[in-house]
Parts: structure tokens; sequence; C-alpha cells
């Protein structure tokens, strides 16, 4: 069952089998940027005066900020108690001493739009793409997707074409996160195996030792120039969207 387009003022406690999914609109997140700042570790401050350009370092607080405010609601805490840890490829995850509910998320942002996948106690990955114009997406087709996958793409009319390759990609990429793997390692072992025209797609994944690895894959309407995708090891039952609003959940 999927809910779209739901508000509110306050998380929803999770259940078992419940996904949510959270929609931030980076260029509506203004005046909340030092509240959000103030909430990041001394690590992720470092991290974010790294960024050459400044309007890196602004999405990266935004999207980490918010994300401690979302989960310390989820779990009753402060925001910035939470302390996570880092899989083998870059994954951030809570760590237990802060995690008692065991909530798993994921996170993804591209151009001006940021999502944020919640569970309960079932992995997640989730991808956002902005459909550029200038990317050269036959030629990336050709040399990184699978033939089905290409075939999938080619079906399409001409005009249809660049914003299924987009779709075919998140799918890929959730699937990568979902499992906490890497994109670079991992994009010839997962094949979209069906058409994508209907919201559950049916994704052929394989491990590092060649045994399939079942994924339920979500496409998600993220607006008319995102594609978008969220993968999880097993069914959900829910899937629930929200639109941030930066007046409705303080820091």
């Amino acid at each position: 069952m999927v809910d779209q387009g739901l508000s509110t003022t306050q998380v929803t406690p999770l259940t078992p089998g419940d996904l949510h999914i959270w929609r931030l609109s980076l260029n509506l997140v203004t005046g909340t940027n030092q509240d959000l700042w103030s909430l990041l570790s001394d690590v992720e401050q470092q991290r974010a005066q790294r960024f050459v350009q400044l309007r890196d370092q602004v999405k990266f607080v935004q999207v980490r900020g918010i994300l401690r405010v979302l989960l310390g609601q989820y779990l009753g805490i402060a925001g910035s108690a939470l302390a996570f840890d880092y899989g083998e490829y870059g994954k951030p995850q809570l760590t237990d001493s802060c995690n008692p509910l065991r909530v798993e998320f994921n996170v993804s942002h591209s151009h001006e739009l940021a999502v944020i996948a919640v569970s309960l106690a079932i992995a997640v990955g989730i991808d956002v793409e902005h459909i550029n114009d200038q990317v050269h997406y036959q030629n990336i087709s050709q040399r990184f997707f699978a033939d089905q996958e290409h075939q999938i793409l080619l079906q399409q009319p001409p005009s249809q074409q660049r914003q299924t390759f987009f779709q075919l990609w998140t799918c890929k990429e959730a699937c990568i996160k979902a499992v906490g793997g890497s994109i670079a390692h991992a994009l010839d072992r997962v094949v979209v195996a069906e058409s994508i025209k209907q919201p559950l797609i049916r994704v052929d994944m394989m491990d590092q030792r060649g045994n399939p690895q079942p994924l339920s894959v979500q496409t998600l309407n993220l607006g008319e120039n995102y594609r978008g995708a969220v993968a999880t090891p097993q069914r959900f039952s829910h899937l629930y969207t929200w639109e941030w609003n930066p007046s409705a959940l303080k820091p």
C-alpha cells in the first residue's frame, strides 16, 4: 500500500513493515541553516567546511541537519545526540547505543531535492536523480547497463528515453545502497528485469558470490524533473511520503 503526499507536523511512529519517505526541497530551507549547523558533530562540521563551493556546503548542512532532526524525533532523543557508524563503502547507520528501536535509514540528494527513507529493522536504499539534459545517457546505458535494460530504454519513444534512463539508474543505485555496496563495484550485479511502467519493479541482484539476492523496489513520484526509487531486501507493507516543512519541525 502506498500513500502519497501526506503532510504532518510530527513524525508518525514507525511500525514493522512501514517505510517512510521524506521529500526535502532544499531551496525552501533557508532560515533554519544556523540551527541545523548546531546539530552537527565536529566531524560533520569539518566535512562541511571542506566543500569548495558554498552551495555544496549549505546542502550538506541542510540534509545532514534535517536527517538528525527526523531521526531524533523517531527515537525520542535530541538530534545532536545521535552518533553514526559507516559501512565499508560509506553507508551511514546509527550506532547501537542511540538506536534501541533499530531504525534504518538512507539518504540521497540531487540538484535542489533530497530524500530520506526511514524504516524499522529493514535495511533500505534510496536514490534520486535530477533529469540532466547534458548527460549522454545512451553511451552510459550501452556501456554499463545489461542488455535487457538497454532494450527497455530503446523500446521507449525518443522523447521518453532520457527519463527512462534516470529511472533505471535510480532503481539500480537504490538496490546497491540497500545492501551497503558501491555503485562502482556492483552496477553489473543489479539488473532491472522488466518494464519500469509499474510502481513495483522486479530486480535481479547477485551477491559477491553470484547468489541471488532478492530485493523489493518501488519507484517514487518526486516531481516532473526528478526520478527516484527505494529498495529493501524484503517487502514492506505500507509506504508513506511526506514533504519536509521547515516551519513545522524544529531542530
